[in-house]
């Protein structure tokens, strides 16, 4: 089994702690703010300088609004250091209402009077230059005309901004807030399916090796070295197979009938002819995705309780095929079916493998149990959605 480097290093794996791209890539939170912010501020200090410019000329609706345009995001930046303190105290949405209201009311006239230095200084600058334009002359006396207190008209022009920036910015943080704990749910989800499919070759291999250890010194007991070879390779490409793949939630129906078919041929080598078995998967479901190992308990089932019991042994049945958009997988053996004595095992094969299917697909797989519709025997049958790979 090939172990993570953080585990191996006594590390916990790193967590999401962002923002997860289709793709894979993890944007931390401190990248699309950047990133929302430039784009935001920018976007609006364009619609903004269009708006000013038949009437201001472009120069200075271009001083006007990048003079507003970095105040606003100079003071927005400082509002996010202050709403990621009231963020941490996980307060309720209508207490970051009251507590959003308050910073743009008493942040309005911080802008306003940062936005008009910097204007101002802008101007001043500017003066120095000669054959500045009438309109540029008019810009620059109407701005030094306006009070350094903010009039009510722009306070509430900045407040509307600022209140607007607020909503965004938590409504923008609880979505990703959200999307980073549906990560999580999925990774624990993806773990603790791990975890019991190694509980599951914990328990399946020292079993399944003491048997077929047996049978292979059975052979050569009997110098039958020919099949004691044949068995060794089939034994180690089975438990290569399945060693590769414990920490893969899914696998494709292909791979899976593959380990179901070295487990069948280790066996036979055991029982021969008492053991016959049919796997029969329409061609359309070879590349759909089930959860690993989820057949191999139930075959063993078939084979240790329902055909290995009797003298003459029996048959047993794989069956995998395509219902519209579910994928329905049965295995069926013609044995006596569940008895007292072989209850609490097979019940605790099947209760393993029903928690593995509800963690993967939730209500949308099921395992039912219960007697073949054609003969005697016992019959587990799986359906789960249809998921190409």
């Amino acid at each position: 089994m090939q172990i993570p480097p953080a585990e191996r290093e006594g590390r916990q794996p790193k967590r999401p702690t962002g923002f997860l791209l289709a793709s894979g890539r993890e944007l931390s939170k401190s990248t699309v703010f950047c990133l929302l912010q430039f784009v935001g501020w920018v976007g609006l200090a364009s619609f903004s300088f269009a708006t000013d410019l038949a009437m201001k000329g472009a120069s200075a609706a271009a001083l006007d609004n990048l003079a507003w345009m970095v105040s606003g995001a100079a003071l927005t930046v400082g509002f996010r250091r202050a709403y990621r303190w009231v963020r941490s105290t996980s307060r309720s949405y209508g207490a970051y209402a009251l507590i959003g209201l308050l910073f743009c009311t008493a942040g309005a006239p911080l802008w306003y009077f940062a936005a008009k230095a910097l204007t101002g200084w802008g101007y001043l600058f500017a003066s120095h230059f000669p054959h500045q334009s009438a309109q540029f002359a008019a810009a620059a006396h109407a701005d030094a005309l306006l009070p350094w207190w903010i009039p009510l008209d722009f306070w509430f022009s900045f407040v509307s901004v600022l209140l607007t920036w607020s909503s965004l910015y938590f409504g923008i943080n609880a979505m990703l807030d959200l999307e980073t704990e549906r990560a999580n749910v999925t990774r624990a989800l993806k773990l603790a399916d791990t975890a019991r499919l190694r509980a599951l070759q914990s328990n399946l291999n020292p079993h399944f090796l003491f048997n077929a250890l047996n049978g292979i010194a059975t052979l050569i007991r009997e110098k039958d070295d020919t099949a004691a070879s044949a068995m060794v390779d089939a034994l180690s490409a089975f438990l290569r197979s399945t060693l590769q793949r414990v920490d893969t939630p899914e696998i494709q129906v292909r791979e899976e009938l593959q380990l179901i078919n070295q487990y069948l041929r280790i066996q036979r080598f055991r029982f021969g002819e008492r053991l016959r078995a049919v796997v029969d998967a329409g061609p359309d479901t070879l590349d759909a995705l089930i959860p690993t190992l989820i057949l191999q308990p139930l075959v063993e089932n078939a084979v240790r309780y329902g055909v290995l019991p009797r003298e003459e042994g029996g048959c047993l049945w794989v069956s995998i095929h395509k219902e519209l958009q579910t994928l329905v997988i049965s295995v069926e053996d013609d044995g006596p079916g569940v008895t007292q004595n072989t209850q609490s095992s097979v019940g605790l094969g099947l209760g393993n493998s029903r928690d593995r299917l509800s963690a993967l697909y939730g209500s949308a797989a099921q395992l039912t149990t219960g007697r073949r519709t054609k003969g005697e025997g016992f019959a587990v049958v799986i359906r789960m959605p249809w998921r190409p790979a």
